[in-house]
């Protein structure tokens, strides 16, 4: 059977990597509103502060008593920064050494929402939605040593939601959302420090003596090593393109729910929970090179992706008329991932790796106070853990992240209004080391990573209601 490299790459990039720095843990994205920004996310299944509540917890839909209307984004600006050697041997002998050193991984993004909620009566409303769950984009230059774990990585699943609510009494109320996910994908990996390796095998007689002593004490073959390496040669150069897989339109649906019970008024809590789901990827043209071949491979192959199944419990308490404070515990089951397992179109197993992500908790705490009638300010912290155990990835690598948030509403009348939010993102320093084994296990490339994440966001929604 031939083995065709792009799911090793994808797999291990797409599902080990994070937007780090610039959402929740592994490529959970957390920001469905700039409100919610400004409080670090605080108190979501508890807030009734727009009509982003349709992304939250849809139950919250029974407090509006107008028609509402929301629409705006978080832009993302992270900075995140890799440091570290990058090692190419051949049976077990170092035959290159580059870096790995590669600054702004991540491109500025600006991830989209629009909401709106009708209430039909005192019992029943309704809304719809569109937000971005889960997403991450990295890239690395074509000539970047590292190639092999860096390269270009983008994924984006849109969430569009259609959702209902009901007020069971007059303290509890209940929603329910079903869920259509649109999803691409897109992977590229270059050859990176292959090139100077190869070069080096080919011009080096130190270094073909020493493999050579090396292959006879294991019994292999003494020559045809060039071919054994994967038949790449002299025409591999650091932006050589060993892998490209892309599906620009897969489909899939969720559902999620909601109870909120309000003391009274001033007091209320919340439960959300959105189910898991699984995005299946196909690339009927998905390139890489044979390890025994010397020339491109295109194949027919896919994964699916298990995104995970998440849990919210909020409060909201008024405090005084001017006061409040919010709080949230998120759970987030990622633990699904218990390994990546890919097959070819006709049914032959492709790749299987365990891989051990764990589920995380993050947990948020803010406050609203208003100033004036016009005016309400905000602010938040909140602490996510990550979500990746033994495994760690250049594309990008999962870390604890602490947020920083303020934010505010201003209200020009009373029926529009426009929502302000600022966060900085801090995330832990993060040491490990990716390895990839080529041509049979005959080459083995690894880098010694050191990441260090951070991020400001930049919100900006329109509410207006009629």
């Amino acid at each position: 059977m031939k083995t065709n490299k792009f799911t090793n790459t994808f797999i291990s990039t797409l599902l080990l990597g994070a937007a780090t720095g610039a959402s929740a843990a592994a490529f959970q994205l957390a920001e469905v509103s700039t409100s919610g920004l400004g409080r670090a996310y605080a108190g979501e299944a508890a807030m009734a502060d727009n009509a982003s509540v349709v992304a939250t917890n849809p139950a919250l839909m029974s407090l509006f008593k107008q028609n509402e209307f929301s629409a705006g984004g978080v832009y993302v600006d992270s900075r995140i920064h890799m440091s570290g050697p990058v090692r190419a041997k051949v049976l077990g002998v170092e035959v290159a050494q580059g870096s790995a050193n590669h600054k702004s991984v991540v491109p500025g993004s600006f991830i989209p929402n629009m909401y709106f909620v009708a209430p039909i009566n005192d019992k029943f409303a309704i809304g719809t939605g569109m937000n971005v769950n889960f997403g991450l984009k990295s890239e690395y230059d074509d000539n970047y040593d590292a190639g092999l774990f860096g390269g270009k990585t983008d994924l984006t699943a849109i969430n569009l939601n259609l959702s209902g609510s009901y007020r069971i009494s007059e303290g509890w109320s209940a929603g329910l959302g079903l869920n259509a996910i649109y999803a691409k994908a897109k992977v590229e990996r270059t050859a990176g420090i292959l090139d100077t390796a190869i070069d080096n095998v080919r011009t080096t007689p130190a270094l073909q003596q020493q493999i050579a002593a090396r292959a006879a004490a294991a019994g292999l073959p003494p020559t045809g090593l060039m071919t054994r390496l994967g038949g790449l040669g002299a025409q591999v150069e650091k932006g050589t393109l060993l892998t490209h897989l892309q599906d620009k339109a897969a489909w899939a649906f969720g559902w999620n729910t909601g109870l909120v019970y309000e003391f009274n008024e001033r007091n209320r809590i919340g439960v959300a929970y959105h189910s898991k789901v699984d995005i299946d990827f196909k690339d009927n043209t998905a390139l890489s090179y044979v390890p025994r071949g010397t020339s491109a491979y295109v194949g027919e192959g896919g994964l699916t992706l298990h995104l995970p199944s998440y849990w919210e419990v909020s409060g909201f308490h008024q405090l005084t008329d001017k006061f409040a404070i919010h709080y949230s515990y998120k759970y987030t089951e990622w633990s699904r991932l218990k390994d990546l397992h890919a097959t070819y179109n006709n049914g032959q197993l492709a790749f299987h790796k365990d891989e051990g992500y764990r589920n995380n908790s993050r947990i948020a705490l803010g406050v609203t106070y208003d100033l004036t009638e016009q005016l309400a300010l905000r602010a938040g912290v909140a602490y996510d853990e990550s979500a990746a155990g033994e495994h760690h990835s250049a594309s990008i690598p999962d870390t604890d992240r602490t947020w920083y948030s303020l934010g505010a509403t201003y209200k020009f009348t009373p029926d529009f209004s426009v929502d302000f939010g600022f966060a900085h993102l801090h995330g832990k320093k993060l040491n490990f080391k990716e390895t990839q084994s080529l041509a049979g296990g005959l080459v083995a490339v690894e880098a010694d990573y050191q990441s260090k994440a951070s991020a400001n966001l930049y919100g900006l929604n329109l509410n207006y209601r009629f």
